[in-house]
Formats: C-alpha cells, structure tokens, sequence
C-alpha cells in the first residue's frame, strides 16, 4: 500500500506544465497555419508583378543570374535601350565566359566589351547584393535598375536594401517562365515553396526589411 502511493504521487499530473504544454501546441498549430496560408498570398502577389510603365533611366542595371529564364535577355534590352550606361550580371558561374553572356543577352561584342561587367564571387542573393553595392559605390552610382525574377523579387530588393541603404532601386521583374499554373507545374511549384521558405527566414532576420 506504501508502494502504490508513493507511484501515484510520483505520476500526479501537474496542472502548470500540462497548460503550458497545450498552449505551445496551439502556438505550433497556428504558426503553421498562417505559414501555410500565406503562401497563397505570395503567389498571387509575385504573380502579379509587373515591370512598371514607362521606366525612367538609371545610372546602372543589374541582373541577377539563377533559375528562371529571361533575366540576361531583359537585361541586355534595357541596356541597348540606354537606360543605363553599365550593366553588371551578377553571380555568373565560373565555367561561362563573357562571350557565351553577351549572346545570351542578344547585345553586340562592342557594347558587351565596354559596358558588361561580370561578378563571379555572388553564390546566393546575399552575396548578390553585397557584390551589387560594391559595384554601385565604386561607380558612385545612386539609381540602378534590379533584374531578377519576380518570385526572388521581395527578397531581393530586401536584401540590397539592407547591403546599400543609400541606392535607388527600381525593381524590374521577369515572369517566371512556364504555362502560370504553378499548381500543376511541379518545378515552379518546388521553386515557388524554396523561395516563399527562404523570404520567411529572410523576414526573420531582417524583422524591419533592414
């Protein structure tokens, strides 16, 4: 008899922690949920980016390279087009030259030998937008025009604009590439999560988007 209610008073519930415990499951279950139902409000939001009209010049334009075609194309339109003296492709890989880049952009050798220049140290959008400042300073270069696709689009410009305070960014957003039904498409819709993810993580670092 001794025994037995030394057990139970052993495996007495506690109230206290039992309460706490409930409550840091609803706390997981509706972060969850707001996680899960804000992607949704991402899609539709980079889906409906568009590049804005009539987009004034700027002292340079960047492109940042990844997965998602166009970037280099628009690139190289906006700089035949004059609305930017320079351009600099960033986060090129180490294994393609300048001349297999300037095709891609569809711009004459002249103007990608004087005017391209290429970043081989950027390896993620952080390393992006540190080269991007860089490259900005050291031009003194105040406005530029941002090339990038527009699902990376938020987390880029957070990111530069924490890397150069002082730049001028005009987001210029590319379409992602494909038929637009990303739930059915099952490459966009990976590319689509990876990156809604990585802006997730971004905002947590950077709370105020500094």
């Amino acid at each position: 008899m001794i025994r037995t209610a030394k057990y139970r008073r052993r495996t007495k519930k506690h109230p206290a922690r039992t309460a706490l415990r409930r409550f840091l499951l609803y706390i997981v279950i509706l972060g969850s949920g707001l996680v899960i139902a804000g992607f949704p409000v991402f899609v539709r939001h980079v889906t409906a980016l568009t590049p804005g009209a009539n987009i004034a010049g700027a002292d340079g334009i960047v492109v940042w390279t990844g997965k998602g075609g166009g970037r280099l194309e628009t690139g190289g339109r906006l700089l035949r087009e004059g609305l930017g003296e320079r351009i600099l492709i960033s986060g090129v890989n180490e294994n393609t030259g300048r001349s297999s880049i300037v095709d891609l952009m569809g711009v004459e050798a002249s103007l990608g030998e004087c005017c391209v220049d290429l970043d081989y140290a950027a390896v993620n959008t952080l390393g992006n937008a540190t080269e991007t400042a860089i490259w900005a300073d050291a031009l003194a270069y105040e406005h530029i025009i941002l090339v990038t696709s527009d699902y990376h689009m938020p987390r880029a410009m957070i990111e530069l604009s924490a890397a150069a305070e002082h730049l001028r960014i005009t987001p210029y957003p590319v379409a992602a590439q494909g038929d637009g039904k990303w739930w059915s498409d099952p490459a966009l819709f990976r590319r689509l999560v990876t990156e809604y993810g990585k802006l997730l993580l971004t905002y947590a670092r950077r709370p105020r988007g500094r």
